[in-house]
């Protein structure tokens, strides 16, 4: 099994992925893509400025980096290009004075630099050069070697933000399919046990649902906070559960 921190770390990873691919994608659709943080309509916003492809850029980025993230055997490089990008959108929400929303974007960079320091001695030599040798790869290509599959998805998440321009449907269709890929990269880790897989399986139930939530929200014939508030906490449910699973096996390991 893999260890319960490096575990929280994947999951960070999946987090921050999911965060900033559904961000770009909700973006570049004009706010047709379920996501979790905003503003949905920046393009829109930034046209009378004569800043539109301003705002495209950022939204195709926040897709491409979060891509990299996710993808575990590029996370490394895209957690390096997001630290700018957390930064940037930190700024803007405190010269805003946005309420409560710095906070917000305060955690999300906590956790962007947590799982940098995951990776220091992969890092390391960038500050401490006369110290370090080059011969450590990151953890993330350890656990997760294949190139495949994440940059199949990857490239997925490429054709989501062109066909953005032109359907919504297709964009959540094709995104859908990239965040499949990545989790099946996750899942063919055979290090990945069954209450790790569970905590995985819910997490991606809880990413479906705010995709295609997001989408329908008008048109369903109930409240959509219902479904997200079930994914949202079976995700929590699984994830207790391997907290206990993980306690009562060290506990049965340290009596033998």
């Amino acid at each position: 099994m893999i260890a319960l921190k490096d575990f929280n770390v994947l999951l960070i990873r999946l987090f921050l992925g999911y965060l900033f691919t559904s961000s770009g994608l909700c973006k570049l659709t004009e706010g047709h893509f379920g996501q979790l943080i905003g503003p949905p309509l920046l393009i829109q916003q930034l046209t009378p400025h004569g800043l539109r492809t301003f705002g495209f850029f950022i939204a195709t980025s926040q897709v491409i980096v979060g891509a990299l993230v996710m993808s575990q055997r590029y996370s490394l490089l895209g957690l390096i290009m997001l630290v700018p990008m957390n930064l940037g959108i930190l700024t803007v929400t405190i010269s805003q004075n946005w309420q409560g929303t710095p906070y917000v974007d305060a955690v999300f960079t906590l956790l962007n630099l947590a799982a940098l320091l995951y990776e220091w001695h992969s890092l390391k030599f960038l500050v401490l050069p006369e110290q370090t040798s080059l011969l450590f790869p990151p953890k993330t290509n350890v656990f997760f070697p294949e190139w495949k599959m994440p940059t199949l998805g990857i490239l997925f998440f490429v054709v989501a933000c062109i066909l953005s321009r032109f359907s919504a449907v297709m964009t959540s269709s094709i995104a859908t399919m990239a965040y499949g890929l990545m989790y099946v990269n996750v899942f063919g880790n055979e290090s990945v046990k069954l209450l790790q897989r569970l905590v995985l399986g819910m997490s991606f139930v809880a990413i479906m649902t705010f995709t295609w939530v997001g989408l329908f929200h008008k048109s369903l014939p109930f409240n959509p906070m219902i479904a997200i508030g079930f994914a949202v906490l079976g995700t929590m449910a699984s994830y207790l559960i391997l907290i206990i699973g993980t306690m009562v096996g060290n506990y049965k390991m340290s009596q033998k």
